[in-house]
């Protein structure tokens, strides 16, 4: 009798530990980062995105591909730079020389090492970042970005230049 409850005691165990760690792993792997659908520039340069990425995906990147930002952050900025899928915004910002709020770290960081994700911008996303005449870092991260033609990119410019062409020269 006694060796009955052991067993059961083993097997419920067993049991729980198998229903938790499967929890904690459906957990992880819906992990989706904080996109800034709040930061004003989101929406306008979410409908840059979209007018590009039918264009890009039908006949790839052309010299005449560029992103304007001449108006973000209202022209407040000094380099601005775009990042898509596989791609670590946080360590050119820190090559930059840019201050980085703790909370921008955390969550950049969390956002390559959470999930089945391979860099803190992951396959399809798209970020901005950029550094105001501050010398501060912002980041907008999105949720979708210019397609496939976007993935390893990564590209900066510095005023007074405004467009960023996507083609490699």
């Amino acid at each position: 009798m006694r060796l009955g409850r052991i067993v059961c005691w083993v097997i419920g165990s067993v049991a729980a530990v198998l229903v938790l760690g499967a929890l904690a792993l459906v957990f992880e792997l819906s992990y989706r980062p904080t996109y800034d659908q709040s930061d004003a520039n989101y929406p306008h340069y979410l409908e840059v995105f979209e007018g590009l990425r039918p264009e890009l995906e039908s006949r790839g990147v052309t010299k005449d591909d560029y992103v304007d930002f001449s108006d973000l952050n209202k022209g407040e900025w000094k380099t601005a730079c775009l990042f898509g899928g596989y791609t670590d915004p946080l360590k050119t910002m820190q090559l930059l020389g840019a201050d980085i709020k703790a909370k921008d770290r955390l969550r950049l960081r969390e956002a390559a090492s959470r999930g089945l994700r391979l860099g803190q911008v992951d396959e399809q996303e798209m970020a901005i970042a950029f550094v105001d005449p501050g010398n501060n870092a912002r980041f907008i991260h999105f949720g979708t970005g210019i397609g496939a033609e976007g993935q390893h990119l990564q590209k900066c410019i510095s005023k007074p230049r405004t467009r960023l062409y996507l083609a490699t020269p």
